[in-house]
C-alpha cells in the first residue's frame, strides 16, 4: 500500500479532479436524448484514470532531468530516485493498458481513438523544449476528456462540444500560466519555454486573466447552445468568481499561495461546472 501510495503522490492522482467533472459532463449530454447506462460511466471513470496515470508517468520520465535540477521538484519520487524510471514507465503503461480495455468496452470507435489520444497526452511533456504555448497544449489535452466521452457514448463529432473544449483550453492554459510564475527564473536558465519565462510574470498574469476571460465566454456560450437552464449560470457564475480569487492571491505577489490557487480553487470551478451543467441537464426543461 506504501508502494501504491508513492506512485500516486509521483503522478498527482488527485489532479484528475481537473478533467473528469467534464468527461462527466459530456456523458450526461449524451444520455439526455438516449438511455442512461451506469456501467458506460464506470467505464469513462477508468479511462479517466488511465489516462492520467499515463500522461503523468510519462512527464515524470521526461522530465526528471530537469526535475532534479529544480529545488521545487527535487524531490519528486522519479527525480529523487526513490521510484526508478523503468518503474514509473511499468506504471504507466499500465496506466494505458487500463485507458486501452476501457476504450475498448465503451465502443470500437473510442478503441480507434485510444493510441491517437495517448500518443497526444504523452505529447506534452515534450512542449516546453520547443513553446512557450505548453500551457494551452496542456489544456487541449484536459479538453479531450468531454470529447472522449461523447465519441464514446455516441460516435459522433458535434461541433458545439468545441465550445466547452474551448473553454477548458483557455481556463486550464490560464491557470498553467500560474502555476509556472513559480520556475520563471529555472526555466530561463534552462532553456525551457513557458510565458512568464518568455515575457516575464506580470505580462503573463495579464495573459492568463484574458485566458480566463476567454474561458468564461466559451463557457457561457456552452451554456447557451446546449439550451442549460439557470443553474448552470448561477454555477458559471460561481466559477468566475473563484478565477478571480487566484488571481487576487497571487496579485499579492506572494507565490506561497500558488499551490492553494492551482489545486484547490481549480479544482472546485470543474466540480462546480459538472454539477451545475448536470443539474441543469437533468432538471431544467429545455427551453
Amino acid at each position: 500500500m506504501q508502494n501504491i501510495r508513492s506512485f500516486l503522490e509521483a503522478i498527482k492522482f488527485s489532479h484528475t479532479i481537473f478533467a473528469l467533472p467534464f468527461a462527466l459532463l459530456a456523458a450526461s449530454l449524451a444520455f439526455r436524448e438516449s438511455k442512461f447506462e451506469p456501467i458506460k460511466i464506470v467505464w469513462i471513470i477508468l479511462a479517466m484514470v488511465g489516462a492520467r496515470t499515463w500522461a503523468m508517468a510519462i512527464n515524470r520520465v521526461v522530465d526528471a532531468q530537469f526535475d532534479a535540477l529544480n529545488p521545487r521538484t527535487s524531490s519528486r519520487a522519479v527525480a529523487s530516485g526513490s521510484i526508478s524510471k523503468k518503474s514509473m514507465l511499468l506504471f504507466g503503461f499500465l496506466g494505458a493498458a487500463v485507458f486501452i480495455l476501457s476504450a475498448f468496452a465503451l465502443s470500437t470507435v473510442a478503441f480507434y481513438c485510444s493510441i491517437p489520444v495517448l500518443l497526444i497526452l504523452a505529447s506534452y511533456s515534450y512542449t516546453k523544449r520547443f513553446t512557450f504555448f505548453c500551457h494551452y497544449w496542456l489544456g487541449l489535452c484536459l479538453s479531450l476528456a468531454p470529447l472522449g466521452a461523447w465519441v464514446a457514448l455516441r460516435g459522433t463529432l458535434p461541433t458545439q462540444l468545441f465550445l466547452l473544449m474551448g473553454g477548458i483550453t483557455s481556463w486550464v492554459g490560464g491557470f498553467d500560466i500560474i502555476y509556472a510564475l513559480q520556475d520563471v527564473h529555472f526555466d530561463s536558465q534552462n532553456g525551457l519555454n513557458s510565458i512568464p519565462s518568455r515575457w516575464g510574470s506580470e505580462t503573463a498574469l495579464w495573459i492568463a486573466r484574458v485566458s480566463h476571460i476567454v474561458a468564461a465566454l466559451f463557457f457561457a456560450a456552452f451554456g447557451v447552445v446546449y439550451h442549460l437552464g439557470a443553474v448552470y449560470f448561477i454555477g458559471l457564475f460561481a466559477a468566475v468568481v473563484l478565477m478571480i480569487q487566484q488571481h487576487m492571491i497571487v496579485r499579492k505577489g506572494s507565490l506561497e499561495n500558488i499551490n492553494f490557487a492551482f489545486f484547490n480553487l481549480n479544482g472546485w470551478i470543474a466540480v462546480l461546472l459538472f454539477l451545475a451543467a448536470t443539474l441543469s441537464i437533468w432538471f431544467e426543461p429545455v427551453s
